[in-house]
C-alpha cells in the first residue's frame, strides 16, 4: 500500500495502474490518496484504548499479581470502563468478549486461581531472608560433607487427610442445580508425618489416630514398616514426634554419619530429650526459616499435593465401588496405603528436593516476589487530621466527583491508574530504600506521592493521615504522561490545595 502510494504521488501513475501495479483495489487506493480512510488504520470502530494503554495496562496487571494484589476480571473491566468514560464516551459498554480479546492480544495474559498467602509468610519470604538461609544451608552441608550428597539429607514434615474429603467433579445431568454424593459424617481427620530422603526413597509413613486407646483392626491393609501412634485430638505432639525419631527414623537411615534432616520449627518437632538423642546419633537438625515453608519445604513442593490428590481420588473410588459404605478409621489404612503408592514416587520426591534448591544445591531455584515487601508495606510519614465538621463529612473534590468536568481531565489510562486505584494509594511497590540509590527493580521507577490519603492500616482505623507512595509504572512512560498531561496537574493540584486552605 505504501509503495502505490508513492507511485501514484510521487512517480505520476494513475491511480487504477498502480492497483493493478501492485495488487491492490482501486478503491481502497483511492480513498487513501483522497484522505477519505488514514493509511495504517484498521476498519471498524475506533477502539477503547490505545495500543500504548493496552501495554500498561498488561504490565500494570502483572506487577499487581507479582506483588500479591491480582485483579479479577470485573475490576479489569471497571477500570476500562471509568476510564472511557473519562474520555466522554458514558454510553460504551464493556463486555467479557473485550476481556477476552484482550487477552488474544496480550498472550503474557491468562486467568489463574490465585493461592492465599498471609502477611507473615509474605515478608518472611522476602529475598534477602531466603538468600540468608541458603548462606546458612550451603555453609552446613559443605562443612559436613553433605553437598550434594542425595542419600544423606532427609526432610520430615506432617499433613491431615480428613476421613471425608472434598468430592471431585462428576458428571451430571445438564441444568442439575443439587448434585450430592454420599460420604460419612464428622470433620475427623487422620494426621501422617512423612519423612523422605533427597534420593527419592521414602520412609514408611507415621499415622496417628484420633483415640486414646489403639485397636490392632486399624492396621488392617497397611504399609509394610508403618509406625502408629495416638492422641485425643488425633495431633502429634513432642513426645509422639520423639517416639518417631528413636523408634522409625533411626532404625531406617543409613547406618553412615552425619545426616541431614530438615524440618520446619513447630514445637512440637523439637526438644530438650531430641536434641540430645540428635547429637548423640550425629542428626544435624537443620529448621527451616519461620513462615517460608510454602516455598522451602520439600515435601510440600513435591509430594503432600499429590498425596491429597490421589486421595480424594481412591475415597471417591472406594464409595463408588461400594454403595452405602463410607470411609472411616478401620478402613484408612488400606485406602491410604493406595494414594500412597500412587503419590510418594521417587520422582515427585526428587523433585521436591530439586525445586527448593537443597539437592542439588540452588540458590536461586526460589523464586521471590519482584519487589521487596518491606517497599509494599512502608508508610512515609503520618500527619495528625484535622477534625471533620459536618459540611466535610460529605465533601468531594471535583475531579473525584465529575472526572470529565473540566476540558482533558482524565484522558489518560496511566492517570486513572495512579489517583483512582487503591493499591497505588495505599501501597509503595518499588523504589529505594532510604539513604540507598538505584536499587529500583527494573520498571519500577518513581511516579510521585499522593498526599492526604485517609484510611486503615493493618486492619485498624487510624485517627492520623497517613501519606504513601505509589510506584508502578516505567518512568518514560510517566514523562510521556507529564509533557501530554501538564495542564491537567495544574488543575488538580489547585483543586486537592483547596480543601486543605479551607480547613486550617
Amino acid at each position: 500500500m505504501t509503495n502505490a502510494i508513492k507511485a501514484v504521488e510521487e512517480e505520476g501513475l494513475t491511480v487504477r495502474l498502480a492497483a493493478e501495479l501492485y495488487g491492490i483495489p482501486k478503491s481502497t487506493l483511492y480513498d487513501r490518496i483522497r484522505g477519505n480512510v488514514q493509511h495504517g488504520t484498521k476498519p471498524g470502530p475506533v477502539p477503547y484504548l490505545t495500543k500504548e494503554e493496552e501495554v500498561i495496562l498488561a504490565k500494570f496487571l502483572i506487577k499487581c499479581s507479582q506483588i500479591g494484589f491480582p485483579r479479577t476480571v470485573s475490576e479489569v473491566l471497571a477500570l476500562v470502563r471509568q476510564t472511557i468514560q473519562s474520555k466522554g464516551l458514558s454510553d460504551v459498554s464493556i463486555s467479557y468478549g473485550w476481556w477476552q480479546k484482550f487477552c488474544n492480544r496480550h498472550s503474557e495474559l491468562s486467568l489463574r486461581t490465585a493461592v492465599p498467602l498471609s502477611l507473615s509468610r509474605a515478608i518472611a519470604t522476602d529475598n534477602s531472608v531466603i538468600q540468608k538461609y541458603f548462606d546458612i544451608l550451603e555453609d552446613t552441608l559443605k562443612e559436613n560433607s553433605l553437598f550434594n550428597n542425595p542419600t544423606r539429607i532427609f526432610n520430615c514434615d506432617e499433613t491431615g487427610l480428613p476421613l471425608n474429603p472434598k468430592s471431585l467433579k462428576v458428571v451430571s445431568g445438564r441444568g442439575a442445580k443439587n448434585v450430592s454424593q454420599i460420604t460419612g459424617e464428622g470433620k475427623s481427620q487422620i494426621t501422617v508425618l512423612a519423612c523422605t530422603c533427597a534420593a527419592g526413597v521414602p520412609l514408611p509413613p507415621f499415622v496417628i489416630f484420633d483415640r486414646k486407646t489403639f485397636n490392632d483392626q486399624l492396621m488392617v491393609g497397611e504399609i509394610p514398616g508403618t509406625l502408629y501412634g495416638s492422641s485425643p485430638n488425633g495431633w502429634i505432639s513432642r513426645e509422639l514426634f520423639l517416639y518417631w525419631f528413636h523408634k522409625l527414623f533411626l532404625t531406617s537411615v543409613p547406618s553412615v554419619r552425619p545426616l541431614l534432616l530438615l524440618m520446619d520449627g513447630h514445637s512440637t518437632h523439637y526438644g530438650p530429650d531430641l536434641i540430645k538423642i540428635a547429637a548423640e546419633e550425629q542428626i544435624l537438625i537443620f529448621v527451616l526459616p519461620p513462615n517460608t515453608t510454602h516455598l522451602t519445604q520439600p515435601l510440600d513442593k513435591g509430594c503432600f499435593g499429590p498425596l491429597k490428590t490421589a486421595w480424594k481420588a481412591v475415597c471417591h473410588e472406594f464409595c463408588t465401588k461400594n454403595p452405602g459404605c463410607v470411609v472411616t478409621r478401620y478402613n484408612f489404612s488400606v485406602l491410604f496405603a493406595d494414594a500412597w503408592r500412587r503419590s510418594m514416587t521417587q520422582r515427585n520426591i526428587a523433585s521436591g528436593f530439586e525445586v527448593t534448591g537443597i539437592c542439588p544445591f540452588n540458590r536461586n531455584a526460589i523464586k521471590t516476589v519482584g519487589a521487596s515487601v518491606d517497599y509494599i508495606f512502608k508508610p512515609i510519614h503520618h500527619k495528625r487530621q484535622p477534625a471533620e465538621t459536618p459540611t466535610d463529612k460529605h465533601k468531594e473534590t471535583k475531579y473525584e466527583k465529575e472526572p470529565n468536568s473540566k476540558p482533558g481531565h482524565g484522558t489518560s489510562l496511566i492517570r486513572y491508574i495512579c489517583h483512582h486505584l487503591s493499591l497505588t494509594r495505599l501501597y509503595e511497590v518499588a523504589g529505594t530504600r532510604e539513604g540507598e540509590v538505584g536499587s529500583q527493580p527494573e520498571g519500577m521507577e518513581g511516579l510521585g506521592e499522593v498526599d492526604n490519603q485517609a484510611g486503615a492500616v493493618g486492619g485498624k482505623q487510624v485517627g492520623d493521615t497517613v501519606e504513601y507512595r505509589y510506584n508502578l509504572l516505567p518512568a518514560a512512560v510517566v514523562e510521556e504522561a507529564d509533557s501530554r498531561t501538564g495542564e491537567e496537574e495544574q488543575l488538580m493540584a489547585a483543586e486537592e490545595e483547596a480543601p486543605c486552605q479551607s480547613q486550617t
